[in-house]
């Protein structure tokens, strides 16, 4: 469990594989947030963050291989990149594979968790939403996900 802001959160939650690393910007940093059906492009506010990455994938099964979000409802439809100042925290980690994990996907990438008590401080959108790349072909994306298991953040 973290806490910052008064606030707990658990990191297996929010989608990581193993504790993340917390880390204090030295500079203000880029981040890319991919979002679409029940995930928004800044996130559930009544979740403890937001899940960001250093990587703007460029089609949904990119995006899906690197942070595996299809079963938390997310259907990587867009991604927006935004700017986090310096001296914020921010923490880094690799994201959980996914409770149906596709190894033809790829090893799942880094994400970057910002705190919802920092979004709206450090955290400022770089421009319009782009729409991904649509690799699917005839295939329809359907969130399959633990019924006990929380919506995407």
């Amino acid at each position: 469990m973290y806490s910052s802001h008064g606030s707990r959160w658990n990191w297996q939650d929010e989608g990581f594989a193993r504790l993340p690393t917390r880390v204090k910007t030295a500079h203000p940093v880029t981040l890319h947030r991919v979002w679409g059906g029940t995930a928004s492009e800044m996130g559930n506010p009544t979740r403890p963050g937001v899940c960001f990455s250093f990587i703007a994938p460029k089609t949904r099964r990119e995006a899906e291989g690197l942070f595996s979000v299809w079963e938390w409802g997310n259907q990587c439809r867009f991604v927006t990149s935004f700017d986090v100042t310096a001296g914020s925290t921010i923490f880094i980690g690799q994201a959980h594979p996914g409770d149906f994990y596709q190894s033809f996907l790829g090893t799942p990438g880094s994400q970057v968790f910002v705190e919802i008590a920092d979004l709206h401080t450090s955290v400022r959108r770089l421009g319009p939403a782009k729409e991904l790349v649509n690799d699917m072909g005839p295939f329809t994306v359907v969130a399959n996900r633990d019924p006990g298991k929380r919506l995407s953040s």
